[in-house]
């Protein structure tokens, strides 16, 4: 259908301004704003496309402006043939500042890595094979650095039996790895955030009205939030976001429904575990301080260093501390409030704390500086 539009009112208006452009064409630049996560997918060099300066592991995580990055090296050399047959033979990929990464550093080789955000598992290789004078190349399923898994204590990689070990190894998914440290991040990785919804149509009202029904009160950790009611969410327990029977819905904050079985997806920011911490403390809902009720609660990128206090026995930390910095409130991811000892995610507010006598680190200065900071709290 075509639109007539009289513009006439608009030229009379215009006309005593004098002569006006008429003509003119809009270019499109879309190609130009092309998000930098595809850029990370596809694979960057480090020291062409990317810096190394760039890169940010002072949380233990690879970071990129905000992105998860992983290092890794392509050219697998000689072994390329078996590398693309079984890609836990080859080189392996970094997630964290790892002791193999210091000794690439000092040795001159760490322009070999290219940075990437591919979380599949699959990471594009090549290499020749000198016996059949072949050059090779293709995609391989490339395992995680053992070193990175040792220096975050994923999973309790470093206080584990050699048993659990290699499972944890063995299991490894980049994909969850990176939701479990999802605070250190903007957002999850792209292919998390790609769930389908496929809730049915009148599933805002469903959710509304057992939320209201159940006073705004999360049903496993018990935390209301009524005045806070967008941390509260409607949990399916099947999984099947079309089954709204009542035996299928659980009311549930957002940290506990975050830490639901498959669903790592569901992204919940620093800030928002802070406040649900909160709360939870102002309403009396950590009724002991023991490592498995702080586990629980903890936002998932401590959990680490939370358990490599558990295995050393050290004292129990609290949740939910908030300091009044003159009007300012800051709240505390981790701490010992006795000793003065605090661990944060988000550093910004590091300075103020140790102005007021706090010792402050980040998860991953506690694990590597672990018998200083354990020094601090005993």
């Amino acid at each position: 259908m075509k639109l007539t539009v009289d513009l006439s009112a608009l030229h009379r208006a215009v006309a005593p301004l004098g002569k006006v452009v008429t003509d003119f064409s809009i270019t499109s630049r879309a190609d130009e704003l092309e998000s930098i996560g595809s850029h990370l997918i596809k694979g960057l060099i480090l020291g062409k496309d990317i810096q190394l300066g760039d890169i940010d592991g002072s949380n233990g995580i690879l970071n990129y402006d905000g992105h998860q990055v992983m290092l890794y090296i392509p050219d697998q050399g000689d072994e390329i043939q078996f590398v693309l047959e079984d890609g836990k033979l080859g080189r392996r990929i970094h997630v964290a500042e790892c002791s193999t990464l210091d000794f690439m550093r000092e040795t001159g080789r760490f322009k070999r890595y290219d940075v990437i955000s591919r979380i599949d598992g699959l990471f594009p290789v090549f290499g020749r094979n000198f016996k059949l004078k072949q050059d090779l190349e293709g995609e391989a399923d490339l395992g995680v650095c053992k070193n990175c898994l040792k220096i975050l204590n994923y999973k309790g990689y470093a206080t584990q039996s050699y048993a659990i070990k290699s499972q944890v190894f063995s299991d490894f998914s980049f994909e969850q790895f990176f939701e479990v440290y999802s605070s250190y991040f903007k957002s999850l990785p792209a292919s998390s955030n790609n769930i389908s919804s496929n809730y049915t149509a009148d599933w805002p009202s469903i959710s509304a009205k057992l939320r209201s029904e159940l006073n705004y009160t999360c049903e496993q950790c018990g935390v209301e939030l009524k005045s806070d009611s967008k941390l509260l969410h409607t949990h399916h327990i099947n999984g099947n976001k079309v089954d709204n029977g009542p035996d299928n819905l659980r009311v549930l904050c957002a940290d506990c429904h975050k830490k639901q079985p498959h669903h790592g997806h569901i992204y919940v920011s620093n800030e928002d575990v802070l406040k649900i911490n909160q709360l939870r403390r102002e309403q009396n809902k950590f009724d002991v301080f023991d490592y498995n009720n702080i586990r629980e609660c903890a936002d998932t990128a401590l959990d680490g260093l939370l358990q490599k206090c558990q295995s050393t026995r050290l004292p129990g930390a609290e949740l939910g501390i908030v300091i009044n910095d003159n009007g300012n409130m800051i709240a505390i991811d981790l701490c010992w409030p006795r000793r003065k000892v605090a661990v944060l995610i988000n550093m910004s507010n590091a300075k103020a704390l140790k102005s007021y006598g706090w010792n402050v680190f980040t998860a991953f200065d506690a694990l590597n500086n672990f018998e200083v900071f354990q020094a601090k709290i005993r």
